[in-house]
């Protein structure tokens, strides 16, 4: 319970960091005991974990009663971690005669990795996350990523739980006579890291031929309602471009303003029709009006893409215009794909030239389940009807480049910048294709979450995505938290939670190599082979004791 608590704590909106080097302490002190402690222990763990979940997640529920459910599950599948990480870990101290030291921080870091790619996966509030703030300490992300932070952490902690002295009762390891050698060897690597971090921070990047990029990043305040309500939807784009303008008439050498997630869709979303349109089984109208309207709208969301270009760009000289040097837009706004035979909606994300065209569009490759689809939907549509939802989105197949007065920016949306190898990935993938990006771009509607603790975490992972590439990130956020980071993870601006705001930052190109690009996630792959490997051992072994048992009866 306390290593719960304190592993809370340590989190936003308290954010005590200092906490996360001890927490683990206590479930590593179960670890080392020879006999479990109480009559339930692992029923102990268990109600502290979940207890420490519900409290980290708590804005998850805030933006409908049907998220309670969500909550509680969440939160219930998070807390069976440690648990096995109490139990494989206990498992290679006293089986397989392996130090705690070293034991701990393999098995977090591997079910970390499990975690992160189990059931789409879910990388937020890693123990490593807890430093966000500690830029010099987590330089060493362009190696090992937010995983190799995880196991510092827990390589601590793991070094303080083995120099606690315990009982020589019978009931403790042999080893249990106070160690001072893990404090030196924690010491030391920590030492090493921070050497890197300094380091790393000092090296200038290589030369670049990029001039500096002049962004204005708009943030509104809408939290999320589930209600039919197109006049609040209407005045949410409204006042989006309000404030973008008078971004660019404060600061009228801004070259790219960027929108969260979904706010350009006000009341008209994207509609590309690919075809003829074929009449829905449930249309209540005739064929020929309904054509009609689905045109109608598609065109008028085009002149509202041109309208909306030809405000931001009113004081530029029509010819820099016509040359592609005014002012881009990147929003995000709902999709709606019409073919022959099939209906698509995906959550996008727009890049619009000076002129009023769409020069680019990325369709979010990595849904969020029971946030943007239902496990089955697609084949029980009646599972929909139990959510705020009335349909699922789709994914994208490619990530996208947007180039904008000479840069390549790489576009995620949402949750997608929480994902470490997704956005590895996409970065990889755009260098293959000789088109290397030079910045990412996360645009974010944290409306659901009211300004809870959800948009610091999912900020931590947004410093995270920088350092692991080497690239400036820009989060636009509806209700924060917005921000500009550096390839260092710095964050140079910074928008405030639950309120408007509008961020302004010249970004530089980082030209610095990444590690991480070449050797990804693979030091915590092998942990978490090491972690199949003990529960293989495991599972075998009460096999054996429960055959011999049944042998000897």
């Amino acid at each position: 319970m306390l290593s719960g608590l304190l592993l809370w704590a340590s989190f936003p909106p308290l954010g005590w960091w200092p906490l996360a080097w001890v927490a683990p302490v206590g479930w590593l002190v179960v670890v080392r005991c020879t006999r479990l402690p109480g009559r339930r222990p692992y029923a102990a763990v268990a109600l502290g974990c979940y207890l420490h979940w519900l409290a980290v997640l708590e804005g998850i529920r805030l933006a409908h009663p049907a998220l309670y459910l969500g909550w509680f599950a969440l939160a219930a599948y998070l807390a069976v971690y440690p648990i096995l990480f109490v139990a494989l870990t206990r498992l290679a101290v006293h089986r397989w005669r392996v130090s705690v030291v070293v034991a701990a921080p393999i098995v977090w870091t591997g079910l970390e990795w499990v975690r992160g790619h189990a059931l789409t996966g879910f990388s937020m509030a890693l123990l490593g996350h807890t430093q966000m703030s500690r830029t010099t300490l987590l330089q060493i992300a362009d190696v090992f990523g937010a995983y190799g932070i995880s196991f510092l952490v827990m390589l601590v902690a793991a070094s303080v739980a083995r120099m606690v002295p315990m009982a020589t009762d019978g009931d403790a390891l042999p080893d249990s006579r106070r160690a001072w050698w893990p404090a030196v060897s924690a010491s030391l690597v920590l030492a090493l890291v921070l050497a890197y971090g300094i380091w790393r921070q000092r090296t200038p990047a290589p030369p670049t031929p990029l001039p500096p990029l002049r962004v204005a990043l708009i943030q509104g305040s809408f939290d999320t309602i589930f209600e039919f309500n197109p006049e609040r939807d209407r005045n949410t784009f409204f006042r989006y471009r309000e404030l973008s303008e008078q971004a660019v008439a404060r600061h009228p050498a801004v070259q790219l303003v960027v929108w969260p997630e979904s706010m350009f869709s006000g009341d008209l979303a994207e509609i590309l029709i690919d075809g003829p349109i074929d009449l829905p089984s449930d249309a209540s109208l005739p064929a020929d009006e309904y054509r009609q309207r689905v045109q109608t709208r598609a065109e008028a969301f085009g002149y509202k893409v041109a309208d909306t270009a030809r405000r931001l760009n009113s004081g530029r000289d029509p010819t820099e215009i016509a040359g592609g040097s005014g002012i881009h837009l990147i929003v995000g706004t709902d999709t709606l794909q019409l073919t022959a035979d099939v209906t698509q909606r995906y959550n996008s994300a727009l890049c619009i030239s000076p002129s009023g065209q769409v020069t680019g569009r990325y369709y979010k490759m990595h849904r969020v389940m029971f946030g943007e689809y239902i496990p089955w939907g697609g084949h029980f549509p009646w599972l929909y009807g139990l959510t705020p939802m009335s349909q699922g989105l789709d994914s994208g197949a490619s990530p996208a480049c947007f180039q904008v007065a000479g840069w390549n920016l790489a576009p995620s949306i949402c949750f997608e910048s929480t994902v470490p190898h997704l956005i590895r990935r996409q970065v990889d993938q755009l260098r293959r294709s000789g088109t290397a990006p030079d910045a990412l771009v996360n645009v974010t509607n944290d409306g659901w979450f009211w300004g809870s603790g959800i948009l610091d975490l999912q900020l931590a992972c947004a410093v995270f995505r920088a350092i692991e590439n080497r690239l400036p990130v820009l989060v636009s956020a509806n209700t924060g938290i917005s921000a500009v980071i550096d390839g260092n993870g710095r964050v140079h601006e910074r928008g405030p939670r639950r309120d408007e705001a509008v961020l302004y930052s010249e970004i530089r190109g980082d030209n610095r190599h990444s590690w991480y690009h070449w050797i990804g996630d693979i030091p915590a792959g092998l942990c978490a082979l090491f972690c199949l490997a003990a529960a293989i051992f495991g599972i075998v072994t009460v096999r054996h004791w429960n055959k011999a048992g049944e042998m000897g009866r």
